[in-house]
């Protein structure tokens, strides 16, 4: 090597921490703060933290947008009993002890500053200094990481460095920093873990790396309460190594401490949040999208009413819920099943808890959640920024959605550490460490819905999520650094990884594959899944994939992207009033289709769901309809939902057809496409389905791809392979 080369390599060896640290700071900033902010919106949550914080809404309570102002509450005339009151008032903190209140009350009397030096009003708080905060801290923390660990090769170790930042920095991490949520501290904290624990197993300890795991485990936990069991865990296996390692009981006090604290926290978390999550771990969970029968069966399990089983389906946060189980009499008992209950309920119902660790599997692809907006006004409602997603993209696509995904990852760590450390540890120890671990991602896993059913599941399961990815960076790291080394490990560890990745990356591949191969199949008749040409728009034949149907009929979704229109002109979530609907039911069938085409279509019973605002004229359906964002599992609660039936010869996709198309396994993602069914909390908000195959929700006056649906009666072909590139032509 030549002398320049290796000056440069031992500087990089040597400030690998700083750079990484560096780059870490930039890139966060870029996100959050290049050109207009991002960050996330507010889902009801920001209350517990502003009521601890003296913090307030101020003029407005911002709903599916961003805000990056607040108002701060400064009672006294003195500057210093105002600071003195945000950092050490009690107010609020017994309903929420979390240590995210310390660090945002930190970022309120920073913002005091911030407005004196600047000349903004005294009173507003800007949520960008504690995303700021934020950021300086997981820079730090990357940056501690990432020092911690020398691949043998410089190539290796900046690939697996710089993929990490990829990975740590994506905006589905990032994003949380400008927010009130306890996520980025709770993520913050276990960057620290992991940093100390690739300490203490690569480096010689002290005594005072005890204290820095203590720390570090103990910050974890207490930024969420859920994590403590897992934070336990953590403290255990890292204090036990370093007592193993020095010999030294000293590292037992610092441990001790930590987890008496985190103890402490566990006892004092507030009864309003177990009453919250046991209802809907029962009403949102055990008895989710389950018939009459078998919820009553269940319940009486749970030693409660058959009344109770009207409200399946239903979540604590429901406008009316309460009231309805006071005027009924049955609040006491809806609220009356603890924790202990529901984990004897699925220990007796094991085929349940299959079904529910089915469906978590399905909430374990996407990083930031679906229902969260990351832009303020400026930009239409529930507007998502792209920035630095390739991450969040990519695993979307790669099977993490699926248990047999997420346990290759794990299975591919233990081969690893087996082959790596078995000479260097002891059988046991290593054996506690990897049961230690894979108990921790099975609590991260399995707890979310068992504790708190399918409520705010995209956040529930962020604690597995950002495990697993550091899991497989480290994978990743030790396959590499194995790699070409004479002993057994440098030939099984990267045959490990390689597994691995064709574990991860075949299964869309062959997705892919397979749609390719149903569109150019070719049919021997009219039948679901063949292509079909019929009308025309803007001088261009429309082709129609078969989505159901017989011989007496058959229903048709347009599959061109060339109509792009408002589902409201006007704003409205109703599809009876909307636009769209007067538009395709009139000028289009005009316009698009011959006389003769016009006589195949047949007017539609169309099933239309309601916005909750529009209830009172249901002909049908007594339940809130929330839709998962995940195709497969949107239209359970449809048919107990409030609806009417209107006659219609053009319709859009719902999300029951969407549903049943995703089921069968047909690809329902492309250009975001507009659905028929509104988000129904809202008045201005409608479902539609974006390129990564999920459903969103987004204001009615903007414009999106319109896929009309069409029935159509008993029909000859009379041309045509049925495939998407030659398509069946009608008589």
């Amino acid at each position: 090597m030549k002398p320049w080369a290796s000056r440069l390599e031992t500087g990089y060896r040597k400030y690998c921490g700083l750079l990484f640290g560096a780059l870490a700071l930039i890139v966060v900033s870029c996100v959050l703060f290049a050109g207009q902010d991002i960050g996330l919106s507010n889902n009801g949550d920001f209350v517990r933290t502003m009521n601890a914080c003296s913090l307030g809404f101020g003029d407005r309570i911002p709903s599916h947008t961003y805000a990056d102002t607040f108002r701060i509450s400064l009672p006294h005339d003195s500057p210093w009993e105002n600071v003195a009151s945000i950092l050490f008032s009690t107010g609020g903190v017994r309903n929420y002890p979390s240590l995210h209140v310390l660090v945002v009350r930190i970022s309120v009397v920073l913002n005091l500053m911030v407005n004196k030096l600047a000349g903004f009003p005294m009173d507003t708080y800007h949520l960008s200094v504690l995303g700021g905060l934020y950021a300086l801290l997981y820079a730090a923390g990357i940056g501690l990481l990432l020092s911690q660990f020398q691949l043998r090769r410089l190539w290796q170790d900046l690939a697996v460095k710089l993929l990490a930042l990829v990975v740590l920095c994506d905006i589905g991490y990032v994003a949380y920093f400008n927010s009130l949520y306890g996520e980025p501290l709770e993520h913050i904290a276990l960057i620290y873990c992991a940093a100390m624990v690739v300490r203490i197993l690569t480096r010689p300890p002290t005594v005072w790396d005890g204290m820095w795991c203590a720390l570090a485990t103990a910050a974890y936990g207490w930024a969420k309460f859920f994590n403590i069991p897992i934070a336990i865990v953590l403290l255990v296996v890292m204090e036990g190594i370093l007592l193993v390692r020095l010999g030294k009981k000293r590292v037992i006090a610092f441990g001790g401490a930590a987890l008496a604290l985190l103890l402490g926290v566990w006892a004092i978390v507030p009864s309003w949040m177990d009453i919250e999550t046991n209802y809907n771990a029962v009403f949102y969970g055990i008895v989710r999208n389950v018939d009459e029968a078998t919820s009553k069966e269940y319940l009486a399990d749970l030693g409660l009413p058959d009344e109770l089983s009207d409200y399946r389906d239903t979540n604590y946060y429901l406008g009316g819920l309460a009231e309805s189980l006071e005027e009924r009499g049955l609040r006491d008992e809806a609220e009356s099943v603890t924790k202990p209950d529901l984990i004897r309920f699925y220990l007796t119902h094991p085929g349940r808890l299959w079904e529910q660790i089915q469906i978590t599997a399905l909430h374990c692809g996407m990083i930031r959640p679906y229902y969260l907006a990351n832009y303020g006004e400026g930009q239409p409602l529930m507007t998502y920024s792209h920035r630095m997603s390739l991450w969040g993209t990519l695993r979307d696509v790669l099977p993490f959605d699926t248990l047999w995904g997420n346990l290759a990852v794990l299975a591919a760590f233990t081969v690893l550490a087996v082959a790596i450390w078995r000479r260097t540890l002891r059988p046991a120890y290593l054996a506690l460490f990897l049961l230690a671990l894979w108990g921790a991602m099975a609590y991260a896993y399995i707890l979310p819905v068992v504790l708190n059913g399918e409520g705010d599941f995209s956040k529930h399961m962020f604690a597995f999520i950002e495990l697993l990815d550091l899991i497989l960076l480290a994978c990743l790291a030790l396959a590499l650094n194995q790699a070409g080394k004479g002993r057994t490990g440098g030939a099984l560890c990267p045959a490990v990884g390689g597994c691995l990745a064709l574990v991860l990356l075949l299964p869309p591949v062959w997705g892919q594959a397979s749609a390719l191969w149903r569109n150019s199949r070719s049919h021997a008749r009219l039948e679901p899944g063949a292509y079909v040409t019929l009308g025309s728009y803007a001088g261009r034949e429309l082709t129609w994939l078969v989505v159901s149907g017989d011989g007496g009929g058959y229903t048709l979704l347009c599959q061109d992207s060339s109509i792009s229109l408002p589902f409201d002109e006007e704003g409205g979530n109703d599809w009876l009033g909307s636009s769209l609907r007067a538009w395709l039911n009139g000028d289009f069938l005009e316009d698009s289709f011959t006389s003769s085409e016009l006589e195949l279509l047949e007017v539609q019973d169309n099933a239309v769901l309601l916005p909750d605002h529009l209830r009172s004229e249901a002909q049908r359906g007594n339940l809130d309809f929330a839709c998962s964002h995940i195709a497969v599992l949107a239209d359970r609660g449809y048919e107990r939902a409030f609806q009417r039936t209107a006659q219609d010869a053009v319709t859009l996709p719902d999300i029951n057809l969407i549903a049943a198309l995703a089921r069968s396994g047909r690809d329902v993602s492309g250009a975001a496409y507009w659905l028929e069914t509104p988000y129904c909390p809202s008045d201005t908000l409608v479902r539609y389905t974006a390129r990564d195959g999920h459903i969103y929700f987004g204001p009615a006056q903007v414009s999106k791809i319109v896929r009309p649906v069409v029935e159509i009666g008993q029909v000859e072909v009379t041309g045509g392979s049925g495939s998407l590139g030659d398509p069946f032509h009608l008589d």
